[in-house]
């Protein structure tokens, strides 16, 4: 380390960068091959819902991750992360208006590939939360919250997230996320559904005839499991159950 800061003094305030990126990779090398006892895990936890914001916070603390930042916004977020330079980023996908939780784990992927990423999210499916959302990062570990039956299983996944993000990016365990036997085009025809809209609303959004539509709604149905009744009903158990995958039923 005595070398490290040496350099630092030799070559100038330009290159800290480098430097800072050089000394986390040798952080980073010690904590995995040398002695771990007594580090804690640095996390940025990333929650809209100020109760579960809350929640969380005191549950990881009390497990012994260190919390560097409580926070309930990307735009919030990245500005901390660039700051703290966390181990691990917890992140929830849905964060209200503006960015998703998706979005910032999208864009910390690409500039900071040390970061391990974990999303905690209420939806089975990412799809549900908004439409053109990026993929889910390869080596982010996907946590649906009604799986989480205690801390430890959180916990595990920020060990996950991690090693993965100190190994190189690794295949994204599909098996992780449930998802939806949906097309990208049902999904969206799911939400506005369950949004309330018509058949003719959605044909006017989608650019199609109402009849496709229709034809959409029905197939959504069959994917779903959902008997066919009146076109009333059928539309009600395809709200209800749009919003029990997004964990809000």
């Amino acid at each position: 380390m005595a070398a490290i800061h040496s350099w630092h003094k030799h070559i100038g305030a330009r290159a800290s960068p480098y430097l800072n990126y050089a000394k986390r990779i040798w952080a980073r090398a010690w904590c995995t091959f040398g002695n771990t006892e007594g580090v804690a895990t640095k996390v940025v936890l990333v929650e809209d819902e100020s109760f579960t914001l809350a929640a969380v916070t005191a549950a990881l603390t009390a497990a012994g991750i260190e919390i560097v930042a409580s926070i309930g916004s990307a735009s919030e977020a990245i500005t901390a992360i660039r700051m703290l330079d966390p181990d691990v980023a917890v992140l929830d996908i849905d964060l209200g208006a503006g960015p998703t939780g998706l979005d910032l784990a999208d864009a910390l992927s690409r500039q900071k590939p040390l970061l391990g990423i974990v999303l905690l999210t209420s939806a089975i499916d990412p799809r549900l939360v908004r439409a053109s959302l990026p993929d889910v990062p390869e080596n982010a570990v996907y946590l649906v919250k009604s799986a989480v039956t205690d801390i430890s299983a959180l916990t595990e996944a920020i060990d996950q997230a991690k090693n993965r993000a100190l190994q190189g990016t690794v295949d994204l365990d599909k098996s992780s996320i449930d998802g939806v036997s949906l097309t990208d085009v049902q999904m969206e025809t799911l939400r506005l559904v369950a949004q309330g809209h018509s058949n003719s609303e959605i044909a006017r959004q989608r650019f199609v005839t109402e009849k496709t539509v229709e034809q959409t709604i029905s197939k959504i149905a069959r994917s779903l499991g959902i008997k066919q009744t009146s076109s009333s009903n059928q539309r009600v158990h395809i709200a209800r159950m749009y919003f029990r995958m997004r964990g809000q039923g």
